[in-house]
């Protein structure tokens, strides 16, 4: 891997705490977001300000469930650098609900620090419905099962070609 100890160099303990991937955030929820229509974009998690390298790629994982009230509806998950009109790091797309059930999400993107500055943002996972008339919110009972962002150093932008910029 790349960003281990280099050639001649010393390997000591905050070099090798440095391998990537490690985890630079966990942001969970342990109740469930209140049910609206949410046609405009309702933020449902919020992390605390991270410091993202400069050169440094991260993977971003959105895990939840989307709980619906009516047949017939499509909803999207997103996460956005800082607020809801930030940069869109990630975007589901249109996800169905044609039977009001409840849709399980695992997502993931790799997003990349490609300035010469380190950036320190917060990161949102928002939920809204896209057309249909059913409630959405974000689930996160039962307890065993939060919702959360889980941000990770993945090692240097370099391996990762073409990822989103953040």
């Amino acid at each position: 891997m790349p960003d281990l100890a280099l050639a001649g160099e010393r390997l000591i303990a905050s070099v090798e705490n440095a391998r990537a991937p490690f985890t630079v955030d966990y942001t969970c929820i342990t109740a469930n977001t209140p049910a609206s229509p949410v046609s405009a974009e309702t933020v449902w998690v919020t992390t605390p300000a991270i410091l993202f390298r400069a050169g440094r790629a991260y993977r971003m994982t959105v895990k939840g469930l989307i709980t619906v009230s009516a047949t017939g509806s499509e909803g999207r998950i997103r996460v956005r650098r800082a607020n809801v009109s930030g940069t869109t790091l990630f975007d589901s797309f249109r996800i169905s609900t044609p039977n009001a059930a409840n849709y399980c999400f695992e997502l993931s993107n790799i997003f990349l620090n490609s300035g010469a500055s380190d950036i320190s943002a917060a990161l949102v996972g928002t939920v809204a419905r896209d057309s249909g008339a059913a409630n959405y919110h974000v689930s996160a009972t039962p307890a065993a099962n939060p919702a959360y962002i889980l941000t990770e150093d993945i090692g240097p932008m370099a391996d990762f070609p073409g990822a989103t910029a953040l």
